[in-house]
């Protein structure tokens, strides 16, 4: 495994982190791109670690999250959602640092795992950004912009559409959703572990009897730090085969 000891420090200066689950039992990934500090950043690790470190959690998404999800909504799940809250960003704000550390990770996203992203929602994304995002985009992949949206401040119904609207246990069903948000995207959930939701790692995958299920579906040895970037990604083939009811 990959020892990234100096993860503390880099969530304060740019938190991030997986949190729960969407209403179709796939992991929430969540980033806050407008707290981002790649001079501090940068003064903890290099771009180098941090990229492996990137790769690392792209590696266990794939052996552990996927699988662990999948076993907990008794489908397959192979694909995340993500949240990119970009409060307070703008041209400003996109210095040449943090250019080539968003475009390296961008080109080792799209190289290797493109298929993973089911959604993408921007969130508090003010003028300066839209102009940005005007520029971002072009060096993207179309298939990925085809799967972002980006909104403002007023993300809230968005954000609950991953529910769905026509299920009679709706109100019982947004409540569970806002439970699972944090509290500064709207949501109710504040944990109290070092480092809050970002650091909580919350999800099926820190579920004991969900990793026996894993252990027993996949009993082959799991390496989440081993696999070559992208040869995972592009060879998820898992099927997970469930009783229906």
């Amino acid at each position: 495994d990959f020892d990234f000891k100096e993860l503390n420090e880099i969530q304060k200066h740019y938190p991030q982190g997986y949190h729960g689950v969407d209403k179709e039992g796939r992991p929430i990934y969540i980033e806050r791109l407008g707290k981002i500090n790649v001079e501090k950043l940068l003064n903890v690790t290099t771009l180098d670690r941090y990229v492996k470190y990137k790769i690392y959690e792209y590696e266990k998404t794939l052996a552990i999250r996927f699988p662990a999800c999948s076993v907990a909504a008794k489908r397959n799940i192979n694909r995340s959602v993500t949240i990119l809250d970009v409060e307070g960003v703008n041209f400003k704000s996109f210095t040449r640092p943090v250019q080539k550390v968003i475009m390296q990770l961008r080109k080792i996203f799209e190289d290797n795992y493109p298929e993973t992203l089911s959604k993408m929602v921007i969130v508090n994304a003010g003028p300066g950004f839209r102009l940005l995002w005007n520029t971002i985009k072009c060096f993207l992949h179309p298939d990925t912009v085809s799967k972002i949206q980006v909104i403002g401040s007023k993300y809230e119904s968005k954000l609950l559409e991953m529910i769905d609207e026509s299920s009679i246990l709706l109100i019982f069903l947004r409540l569970a959703f806002i439970s699972e948000l944090p509290d500064f995207l709207g949501g109710r959930c504040s944990c109290k572990c070092e480092g809050g939701c970002l650091r909580s790692d919350k999800g099926p995958w820190k579920d004991i009897l969900v990793l026996i299920n894993i252990i027993r579906i996949f009993p082959a040895k799991r390496n989440t730090g081993s696999t070559r970037c992208g040869h995972v990604a592009r060879a998820h083939t898992h099927q997970l085969t469930f009783n229906r009811p």
